[in-house]
């Protein structure tokens, strides 16, 4: 029996909403995701900076963006840029191997990503003075806001999330470039970011508001993947909620007053229904449909299979995915596929036989994956740490690294990207002899990000207000690298 109408009279008046969310007793998608849509209403759209469109080299050459993010961050000299003819105590244990890119060399524990090199480029001048902050946390909140964290301890110790932080990466894209209908414009998987006791550092959407939160998906993907919401009782069908929703004229009749509430009821209930009317969005997270030949591809591993539920989720149109490493930030270093890139101590073993085996069996799946299904041309790939670590091995320092270790390192690290326009086959920037210091073309971590919006064509000067009504732009100060393109 349907319960659109209460009592007499009490919807016209004063419709409640739980009326709204319920027609016959039952949720949508049972978590509210027509609540979250309906908060889009409130959310306007601002002009680009000085109302004119950005241009320049790959301004738009991307549709999508998959964000994996390592985070932990693991040795730049170690994985990216090896420094063979430094010291011992800065060089380390493991050897340089060629790539398929002519000059371009890796840590020799990429030996699969090092045939991957022509879909990539390598930017090894990413850095910033931290003027103190050298912690994970204010690391990861300017890598995903594009801002300082100014609201963090001295140290850069984290902060709770809250509707006051300025909104993530993720979240601006999914307000400026909103994915079609039926698709999800932000996913968030493989694991929530986490430093100290801290959950979702620099993730939410912040003052945006809950809309333009990531969906997200941190169950162990090698196991079978249940997206709450997304799916509808056993009973029910498709059909048969639809011609629920027909039920507005039902509404009509019985009361005038009602009409703007209907409005809103019809709109994002419509978006919610259609993400399950769609089945793209919901058939990403079947995994099982994969050929078991693909899944071994990817490895059976967490970080394995997030990346290959971001494939998925690009295939179904999703528009930014940022894949997270499943380990906290701040983790000690253990055995095993799922343990930490923060090695400060140990760091050889655990990434000769840990980190990095998985790493590279999954990423160079990834990467050759996407480019086989033509799904790279027009996604950007962006494999970043929060920071890099030091070029002395076991230097003690205050953030107690022990033998065989490396410390935090901010002022200079690297970053993987392929797709979305970027010319493949390339190096970008150099660092010095010790991979201490930028050499040539530096950039800062705010200058990727707005490269990512650059490409997806999205003004980086775009502007929208805070909580006191002050102008802010999505990303603090910075340029896109259009020389990347």
């Amino acid at each position: 029996m349907f319960s659109l109408l209460d009592s007499a009279g009490r919807l016209c008046d004063t419709p409640s909403r739980r009326e709204l969310l319920t027609v016959g007793g039952l949720s949508l998608v049972g978590l509210g995701l027509p609540d979250v849509l309906r908060r889009r209403a409130n959310a306007a759209r601002p002009a680009l900076a000085g109302g004119r469109p950005a241009s320049g080299a790959g301004f738009g050459a991307a549709d999508s963006v998959v964000l994996v993010y390592l985070q932990g961050s693991p040795s730049h000299i170690d994985l990216w840029d090896p420094k063979p003819d430094a010291p011992a105590e800065i060089r380390g244990e493991f050897q340089p191997i060629a790539t398929k890119t002519p000059g371009l060399q890796f840590g020799e524990v990429l030996p699969k990503l090092a045939q991957q090199t022509h879909h990539c480029a390598v930017v090894r001048s990413i850095g910033v003075d931290p003027k103190g902050l050298r912690n994970h946390g204010a690391a990861i909140y300017m890598l995903m806001t594009g801002h300082g964290p100014t609201n963090f301890s001295a140290t850069g110790l984290a902060v709770p999330a809250s509707r006051e932080d300025l909104p993530s990466l993720g979240a601006n894209v999914a307000r400026y470039r909103p994915a079609a209908r039926g698709r999800f414009s932000n996913a968030a998987v493989g694991a929530p970011v986490k430093e100290g006791r801290v959950v979702g550092v620099g993730q939410s959407a912040g003052l945006h508001g809950a809309a333009f939160d990531p969906f997200t998906m941190y169950d162990d993907a090698t196991q079978p993947l249940r997206p709450a919401g997304l799916t509808l009782p056993d009973d029910v069908t498709v059909e048969r909620i639809a011609g629920r929703l027909d039920l507005r004229a039902v509404m009509d009749a019985h009361c005038d007053g009602i009409r703007s509430a209907r409005t809103t009821f019809d709109q994002f209930y419509d978006q919610a229904l259609s993400l399950i009317q769609t089945r793209g969005a919901v058939e990403a997270f079947r995994l099982e449909a994969e050929a078991p030949a693909t899944r071994a591809r990817y490895g059976m591993t967490k970080f394995g299979q997030s990346l290959l539920l971001a494939r998925r989720l690009i295939e179904a149109e999703t528009r930014f995915v940022q894949v997270t490493w499943p380990a906290r930030s701040d983790d000690e270093p253990v055995a095993g596929p799922d343990g930490s890139w923060d090695t400060h101590r140990n760091n050889f073993p655990m990434l000769r036989e840990h980190r990095c085996p998985v790493f590279d069996h999954a990423m160079s799946a990834f990467i050759e994956d996407m480019a086989g299904r033509g799904l790279l041309e027009r996604t950007l790939v962006v494999a970043i740490g929060e920071f890099g670590r030091s070029p002395k091995i076991g230097s003690p320092t205050t953030n107690n690294v022990g033998p065989g270790g490396r410390d935090h390192w901010p002022e200079c690290y690297s970053f993987l990207a392929a797709g979305g326009g970027i010319r493949p086959g390339q190096v970008f920037g150099q660092s010095d002899r010790h991979g201490a210091w930028p050499k040539t073309d530096a950039v800062h971590p705010y200058d990727l990000l707005a490269t990512i919006y650059h490409a997806l064509g999205i003004d980086p000067a775009t502007e929208y207000n805070d909580t006191l009504n002050r102008p802010r732009r999505l990303v603090e100060s910075g340029r896109p690298i259009v020389e990347l393109f």
